[in-house]
């Protein structure tokens, strides 16, 4: 019986402290009725394949999110618009602690990261804020219920750009005129 119990101790009890929390990183969980595609500017088109990259960003608290995890891809044909589930661990969580995940999107030939991306003026988007209890293996993880679809937001043209800054130009000698005459 000894031998039993310390064979447990040394094979189970390790797994069981140094397992992360995990959820179920992915837009569309039909078990779960979870499915919210990323959609282009066109609020229409679904995003497909390496061209758009997907990722986590996940915080304790909904002010602070992270990137976590890997780029992933957008999915072709039926399943444009979404990414594949699957699980993502959660460092310094363990079971039922609260995180807070969104999902970010870009032109993957924009940059590595939503950041270059949106610094780049290239198209870009993100969803809701979703609040995610987290689990332990072996069982099943959490999906991101309550997510939400959303639009890549596009970059703005040339002439537009150009048109905002002759009217904050002149917005500023208006101005100066303005208070100068005083």
């Amino acid at each position: 019986m000894k031998k039993y119990f310390l064979l447990f101790a040394v094979c189970v009890l390790p797994l069981r402290i140094s397992s992360q929390g995990f959820i179920v990183f992915g837009n569309r969980v039909s078990a779960d009725g979870l499915d919210a595609p990323v959609l282009d500017t066109d609020c229409v088109s679904r995003l497909a394949g390496p061209t758009y990259l997907a990722q986590a960003y996940v915080g304790f608290a909904p002010d602070i999110l992270t990137p976590l995890g890997s780029l992933t891809p957008f999915r072709t044909g039926e399943y444009a618009g979404y990414i594949a589930s699957r699980n993502l661990e959660i460092p310094g969580t363990g079971i039922d602690d609260l995180v807070y995940v969104q999902i970010r999107a870009w032109e993957a030939n924009a940059g590595s990261t939503y950041e270059e991306a949106v610094s780049g003026g290239a198209r870009h988007g993100f969803s809701n804020i979703v609040p995610v209890w987290t689990q332990l293996p072996p069982g099943p993880g959490n999906s991101l219920v309550g997510l939400q679809s959303f639009c890549l937001v596009p970059e703005p043209s040339s002439g537009a750009l150009a048109l905002l800054a002759a009217v904050s130009f002149g917005v500023g000698l208006w101005r100066r005129r303005m208070f100068s005459i005083r």
